[in-house]
């Protein structure tokens, strides 16, 4: 139990290192004015989380999924919050990005548009949790 623990704690960090850099190409796709536009007509918050979920929310959840899939492969699950431990580095981490971001600019509109992201990848890792293997007996 301890060194399943262990391990996904150090597949967490990995995934944590590895989301900086995914974040960056994210974060330099650029979105044509005609969808952005027409999603800013709606509501400028919904544009810009949308925008967030596509650019940075769907390729962080590809990753997460590839060291989801690792440690499942591995049979490093042995309760159903195991998979949270993955998890936790990233949010640590961007935890601490949050905070110093907001301690320079406070601005409630950064957050409303970079939280569904992550509240995605929480659901996602929830979902998994909980996904039953079929039994082929």
């Amino acid at each position: 139990m301890k060194y399943n623990v262990l391990l996904l704690f150090i597949f967490g960090c990995l995934f944590a290192y590895l989301s900086i850099p995914v974040i960056g190409y994210g974060s330099a796709i650029a979105i044509p004015t005609e969808v952005l536009s027409t999603l800013y007509d709606v509501s400028p918050n919904f544009a810009l989380s949308m925008v967030d979920i596509v650019t940075l929310g769907l390729p962080l959840l590809a990753l997460l999924l590839v060291f989801l899939l690792i440690s499942k492969s591995l049979y490093l699950k042995d309760k159903a919050y195991s998979y949270f431990i993955l998890l936790t580095p990233f949010l640590a981490l961007h935890l601490y990005f949050a905070v110093n971001t907001f301690s320079a600019n406070i601005d409630n509109n950064t957050l409303l548009t970079s939280l569904p992201k992550y509240v995605l990848l929480v659901l996602f890792v929830a979902l998994f949790s909980t996904h039953k293997k079929p039994s082929f007996s």
